[in-house]
């Protein structure tokens, strides 16, 4: 939990299939890495990569997980409001709007397929 590698490699790892074997490691991070802002960009970034790739996976095919959602939704909140991190920040906007406001998220993603991350929004689950 300490190797920048590590958590760039649970980030990477983070499927539908093996969900439920890496809730724990993802709970753990939230423990460890409690306030994201107090951490280093770099640190930030990957620790948020890690929990918008889960919030996709849990989103994209397990609809109905509210309760998880939320309480890394509450850790990602915390990341700093700097430019770096921006994109980010944005996503997590986005995944938290999904559980909200509906619509609101769906202005989220036109925005940021207009802003040329077609990529990203096509993606994106609904």
């Amino acid at each position: 939990m300490n190797d920048d590698n590590a958590i760039t490699i649970l980030s990477n790892s983070i499927r539908k299939d093996n969900l439920n074997d890496i809730t724990p490691l993802i709970m753990m991070l939230i423990r460890k890495y409690k306030k994201l802002n107090e951490q280093s960009l770099t640190r930030q970034r990957r620790l948020a990569t890690v929990g918008i790739n889960y919030l996709y996976i849990l989103r994209k095919y397990f609809k109905n997980s509210d309760k998880i959602a939320f309480k890394i939704l509450a850790w990602l909140e915390n990341l700093t409001a700097d430019p770096e991190l921006c994109l980010l920040k944005e996503l997590t906007l986005y995944f938290h709007l999904i559980y909200t406001n509906n619509s609101q998220a769906l202005e989220i993603k036109k925005l940021l397929k207009q802003s040329n991350y077609k990529k990203i929004s096509d993606n994106l689950p609904d």
